[in-house]
């Protein structure tokens, strides 16, 4: 929640905001009645609490973007650094051809793939079958990587806390870029929009979205 004083000025503004708000009001109470006075104070300051709410905080912590400029100790000068988060496993030239296209140097790939638990297995944590999953999604991802020639490594996250090994993976590798590779909408987890959102809202680097639709064998890359 933000905090509306961070100073003495805003003390001031908020003190003459309120005065103004009941001269007003008053005034109006009295020139048609109480009632109408009281909407107008009621009305105002609702308006002012909601746009206040939906506001954005300029001075809200960013931890992923925190990670990403912090010391990389397992950062290359040499390459250019990419992450890959893979809620479904990356295939196709296109999606190495949209890699190489950016990478101003050799790519290092760094391959999360994150453990996408059902709410229902969320609760009981009975997650092994995710786990399995999640591993059959990296092997696949640094197979792919290494048919198409890019050196690559990975691991799996956290099941009970995705974002936890997302942002380790940038505060430890520094990526100059982030690829994240998604189920179609209606087949999407629970956790993949709030994912992504979250990269692209923090990040300062370029956050790519790739559509991995297997039924249909299709590929979209967004970004």
């Amino acid at each position: 929640m933000r905090l509306p004083v961070r100073s003495e000025t805003d003390a001031f503004r908020i003190t003459y905001g309120i005065a103004f708000l009941v001269g007003v009001s008053i005034a109006v109470g009295l020139l048609l009645s109480a009632v109408w006075g009281a909407l107008v104070f009621a009305t105002v300051t609702l308006g002012v609490l909601l746009a206040d709410l939906v506001a954005k905080d300029p001075q809200r912590p960013l931890p992923l973007r925190a990670a990403a400029h912090a010391p990389h100790p397992d950062a290359s000068a040499d390459d250019w650094r990419i992450l890959v988060v893979a809620n479904e496993a990356l295939q196709g030239e296109g999606v190495r051809g949209a890699i190489l296209g950016r990478a101003k140097l050799r790519p290092e790939v760094m391959v999360v793939a994150p453990v996408l638990v059902s709410r229902t297995h969320f609760v009981t944590t009975d997650v092994d079958a995710e786990m399995d999953e999640a591993r059959a999604r990296l092997a696949q991802t640094l197979d792919w990587a290494l048919a198409h020639g890019l050196s690559a490594r990975g691991h799996i996250g956290d099941p009970m806390h995705p974002l936890l090994a997302v942002e380790d993976d940038l505060r430890r590798f520094g990526p100059d870029e982030v690829i994240v590779a998604t189920h179609p909408a209606e087949r999407a987890n629970w956790q993949e929009d709030s994912l992504i959102a979250r990269l692209r809202s923090e990040l300062d680097v370029p956050v790519t979205q790739v559509l991995v639709d297997r039924a249909h064998h299709r590929l979209e890359i967004v970004r």
